[in-house]
């Protein structure tokens, strides 16, 4: 990079010191960057809203995973794909998923006649004033799946809250230990060093996770809202 210079960013743990906003900032700004990212981070959720291609390196070997993180996880999990030193997943990740046809919806022709009631089915005449059993029942079981959704969106919405409270905890205690790893002579005691470093990683590690499911809660609630 220092002697043929390219439009290439290289980034390391660089969410280490961001609160939400902060973050959310960052990722807005990385995802408009026109140049090629290089990210080494432990935060999955800002891994999986950026990556195109994940590089998997230990035992000796760096294995590329073409595709998003959510993909790299899916074919760690179905061990798909050709694997080897260097190489990694030959291949598209899209191809190797197995397709699901949506059935195509059905569309009356014009011209075409409607199916007729069959003998003995109830039929509501305009000018009827007695109210249909069968309309009434409907409507009992409309206004039960109205209830139901609500107590599903209740119990979603407090869900996503209990998520965030769980965050905002943990990153006050990455904030804590960065703090304490960032004074003089910090090191100087190995073991006790390493017992807060491995600390750190933990609970940066439970803060991808979180992250991850905050983000599947929330298009959750958004679809349900949708329908």
């Amino acid at each position: 990079m220092l002697l043929r210079p390219s439009n290439t960013l290289l980034l390391d743990e660089p969410t280490n010191h961001l609160d939400l906003d902060s973050k959310d900032v960052l990722l807005e700004a990385l995802e408009d960057y026109g140049g090629t990212l290089i990210i080494v981070s432990h935060d999955r959720y800002f891994v999986e809203k950026l990556a195109t291609k994940i590089i998997e390196i230990g035992h000796g070997q760096a294995l590329v995973y073409p595709g998003t993180y959510k993909e790299f996880l899916w074919h760690k999990e179905h061990g798909t794909g050709t694997r080897g030193p260097g190489s990694g997943i030959r291949g598209s990740v899209a191809q190797d998923r197995p397709k699901t046809e949506s059935p195509e919806p059905r569309i009356q022709k014009p011209g075409s006649k409607a199916k007729t009631a069959s003998p003995g089915a109830r039929v509501s005449s305009p000018g009827s004033r007695v109210p249909d059993p069968e309309s009434r029942e409907a409507r009992k079981q409309q206004d039960a799946e109205r209830r139901k959704k609500g107590r599903e969106a209740e119990a979603l919405q407090k869900r996503i809250t209990d998520l965030e409270g769980r965050i905002a905890e943990r990153e006050a205690l990455v904030k804590e230990l960065e703090a304490k790893m960032a004074t003089a002579g910090f090191y100087d005691d190995r073991e006790g060093s390493k017992q807060v470093v491995d600390r750190h990683q933990a609970l940066m590690w439970e803060v991808g996770d979180l992250m991850a499911q905050w983000e599947a809660l929330q298009e959750h609630a958004q679809e349900a809202q949708g329908s």
